[in-house]
């Protein structure tokens, strides 16, 4: 077992923490923004702890289909270039459930999916029901304006031509809006104990409209796979970790700076951060940190750096301390805050979910 403290864990959480970072300008005056991926622990912690699992053909619609779709998404979950699942060979659980004489129907009790489980070597076992897979059109009407008649004019040669509409009038159009939708719910049964680890009533839906003088209506086969792949990417949230993007806002406020090379300096760490250079940028605040060591500026944006490369506790100690310096709320700093204390709620589950 190994114990959260160590440096070694944390030198591996902070590497998982710095996959993205790019600085951007959002527009002219406006202040300098970065966007860093984030590693979020997944929302079902049991269900992240359970590495070896096979997957069992759902009941419902295409059943064994998205049985199939569910797996792939469970293969191919990889964290920092290893894969996080092992899935059972396909054609053992089918070899299995032929020698068991149970059938492809779809969704088993968890006593038999533990047993299956037991036989192919998993730790759990997924199965499900797809409850809707289906798409519905519904009729409509809009209306277009067009010209009735225009002017009539002669030019210098007497030739005859049309000048601007006198007269308009409106004709209906025919339309037709076309909603997909697909729902399922997938759950994880503990083979040991047949706990169910997970469940989850999981919904997608997509839509679109075309009229008769428009382009062309999309298949409800194609709107039905978009909503299957919110449903499929709602899962992968769910069972395992993943990264999310942060946009953090940095702060330019020159404040409580004493120092005019330290201004200078805030400002090119600025100019860095805004081509996505936040190696640089940092080195140029940490010396204008060490010219005006309250400036809350500094200490804010220096948190920034501790933030995109995973150090939390040392982020949350610049934020605390610019928000001392400051001595006013600021929105900045108060959402950094939450950021920091969510991220160091968040990293025991991670590192458990990372082993």
């Amino acid at each position: 077992m190994r114990h959260q403290g160590t440096a070694r864990e944390k030198g591996k959480m902070k590497g998982r923490w710095i996959l993205c970072l790019c600085g951007m300008a959002l527009c002219t005056g406006c202040a300098t923004q970065i966007r860093v991926n984030m590693l979020q622990p997944a929302e079902y912690h049991e269900a992240s702890l359970t590495k070896t699992v096979a997957v069992m053909p759902f009941a419902g619609p295409d059943g064994q289909a998205v049985a199939a779709e569910f797996e792939a998404v469970l293969g191919g979950i990889n964290i920092d270039e290893k894969q996080y699942f092992t899935v059972v060979d396909r054609s053992a659980i089918d070899k299995t459930v032929s020698e068991l004489k149970l059938g492809q129907s779809g969704l088993v009790d968890a006593g038999t999916a533990a047993k299956i489980g037991d036989l192919v070597g998993a730790q759990g076992i997924y199965t499900g029901v797809v409850t809707q897979s289906a798409w519905n059109d519904s009729r409509y009407q809009e209306t277009r304006q067009e010209c009735a008649a225009r002017e009539i004019k002669r030019d210098a040669r007497g030739k005859l031509t049309e000048g601007s509409c006198i007269s308009w009038r409106s004709r209906p159009v025919s339309c037709i809006r076309r909603v997909a939708t697909f729902a399922c719910s997938p759950k994880l049964i503990e083979v040991r104990t047949g706990k169910v680890l997970y469940t989850h009533n999981l919904t997608g839906s997509a839509d679109a409209a075309a009229c008769q003088d428009g382009r062309p209506l999309p298949g409800g086969p194609e709107l039905l796979d978009k909503a299957q792949e919110q449903v499929k990417a709602q899962f992968r949230k769910d069972i395992a970790p993943h990264y999310v993007t942060r946009q953090i806002t940095l702060m330019d406020d020159t404040a409580g700076m004493t120092s005019t090379e330290a201004k200078d300096r805030l400002k090119q760490g600025l100019e860095y951060a805004d081509k996505g250079r936040m190696d640089q940028a940092c080195e140029h605040w940490g010396t204008a940190r060490v010219l005006s060591p309250n400036a809350p500026s500094v200490l804010y944006d220096l948190g920034v750096c501790a933030e995109s490369r995973g150090d939390f506790d040392a982020a949350l100690g610049l934020y605390r301390e610019a928000d001392r310096q400051l001595g006013k709320p600021e929105d900045r700093i108060t959402l950094a805050l939450g950021r920091m204390n969510e991220a160091i709620k968040n990293r025991k589950k991670l590192q458990e979910q990372l082993k």
